[in-house]
């Protein structure tokens, strides 16, 4: 779809902006808002929290129109002067965290909020729409990135002076209107479509889930003989197919913990993994951390090639999930929170499929030891998962199957992960257009969509 232009433009002055409409005007943020300032109410007065009165910080500006936080005050804060309410239709902004780095949160205020030191709120002056205040800074968030900064302690930081000074285009309060409508419908239908693909990525997620754990539960062979697995959540089993725990077919080698005494001992540095290094499916080693442990250890904790690693816990998706170590690095160990499964009887490739499997993951989770989403699972819980074993060949088969499965999937969903780029770029980019002037939307309504 096209959009017309402007009939007149003239040059801004400001480099990132170059041309916009002749009748706008181009003046530095600070001229047309006011700032304030957040804090945080003392932890220690818990008569300050678990009130109504939403806090937001950073990790609440994901949506575009607040009306709740994770965290909330009491009014007895507020009356103590341990915070202050910013009103409906502020417009808030991250000005301090890692987000930062590639994104710049912007959200507006549906109900009065309380905010913390790592947010602003910004109120406009009678010349600018809250509203498209919000869209305004959405839209020139590439030039705000380029004003980031970094704290000494390595956090990215917003600087308000050289932020402020940044000049944006300010158009009549009916344009500003006009934009804000326009923006706010067709942004609706952007994010309705991406809404689609990631529930399209979900269900992809779960019957990839199905087909892999029915062929390595149940075969290839809906014609096979079955018998009782003798572990009600499986049910039958191929009746040629053995049943074990693991402990009868692999060792459970747990790795090393920190913070150990190596005191009038001979040491070395080793590379070893953490949990962020072992994901579902892959291994991620960009970032691979270094520990200093007694030379006489290094035998004990050594990953070999074939050893199925797998997390003992963490979040709820983190339990039991890993990958087959290949011996990328050597030598290489792992944390106490990794454990080392060396098999003895069985395929490296053939348990890790086991293990990723919904059995697998079920037996995880109601025998892990579970708090608020966090879960883990103990080496003796583990060394009693019943493993499943087919005939070698017959294992050899139903891997293959289970790697074209899994490409097919992949493909599904890469394509659907591709489709949010494609709109989530065409997004930024008509929010940009809009309110720099780019495109002419004043006469643009739903009916002229249709």
């Amino acid at each position: 779809m096209s959009f017309p232009r402007y009939p007149a433009y003239e040059d801004s002055g400001v480099a990132w902006l170059g041309k916009v409409p002749a009748h706008w005007k181009v003046t530095p943020l600070k001229s047309e808002v006011s700032l304030r300032s957040g804090g945080t109410p003392s932890k220690a007065n818990l008569d300050y929290w678990d009130g109504e009165i939403p806090w937001a910080s950073s990790k609440d500006i994901k949506v575009e129109a607040l009306t709740d936080t994770e965290d909330h005050i009491t009014h007895r804060a507020v009356d103590d002067g341990a915070a202050e309410l910013v009103p409906t239709g502020s417009v808030l902004i991250v000005v301090r965290g890692m987000i930062l780095a590639h994104t710049f949160p912007v959200a507006i205020t549906a109900v009065p909020t309380a905010i913390n030191q790592d947010l602003k709120a910004l109120s406009p002056s009678y010349r600018l729409a809250a509203d498209f205040l919000a869209w305004l800074l959405r839209g020139s968030s590439r030039e705000t990135l380029g004003r980031i900064d970094e704290a000494g302690h390595g956090t990215k930081v917003l600087r308000i002076e050289a932020w402020t000074s940044m000049p944006l285009p300010i158009p009549p309060l009916i344009e500003q209107s006009a934009i804000t409508a326009f923006l706010n419908r067709e942004t609706a239908k952007i994010d309705a479509l991406v809404a689609e693909q990631r529930r399209l990525m979900d269900l992809l997620k779960e019957k990839r889930q199905a087909v892999i754990s029915h062929a390595v539960t149940k075969g290839l062979n809906p014609d096979a003989p079955m018998k009782p697995s003798g572990v009600e959540w499986i049910g039958d089993v191929p009746a040629h197919w053995e049943v074990n725990a693991l402990k009868r077919v692999a060792e459970v080698r747990t790795g090393i913990a920190k913070g150990k005494d190596n005191s009038n001992r001979a040491t070395i540095v080793v590379p070893y993994l953490r949990v962020a290094n072992v994901q579902d499916g892959f291994l991620d080693l960009d970032v691979v951390s270094t520990i200093e442990i007694p030379a006489t250890d290094l035998d004990r904790y050594s990953l070999r090639p074939g050893d199925v690693l797998m997390n003992e816990g963490g979040d709820f998706d983190k339990l039991g999930r890993g990958h087959v170590w290949d011996g990328q690095i050597e030598p290489c160990i792992t944390q106490n929170h990794v454990f080392a499964v060396r098999p003895r009887f069985i395929a490296s490739v053939w348990l890790n499929a086991l293990t990723g499997s919904d059995y697998a993951q079920y037996y995880f989770m109601t025998r892990s030891k579970q708090s608020t989403n966090l879960a883990s699972i103990s080496s003796t819980n583990l060394m009693e998962l019943p493993v499943l074993l087919p005939p070698d060949g017959e294992q050899r088969e139903i891997l293959a199957f289970v790697s074209e499965q899994r490409r097919r999937f992949d493909a599904l969903s890469y394509q659907a992960s591709r489709a949010i780029e494609l709109l989530l770029e065409r997004r930024t980019a008509l929010i940009s257009a809009a309110v720099t002037g780019q495109i002419d939307v004043r006469n643009f309504t739903a009916s002229s969509a249709a």
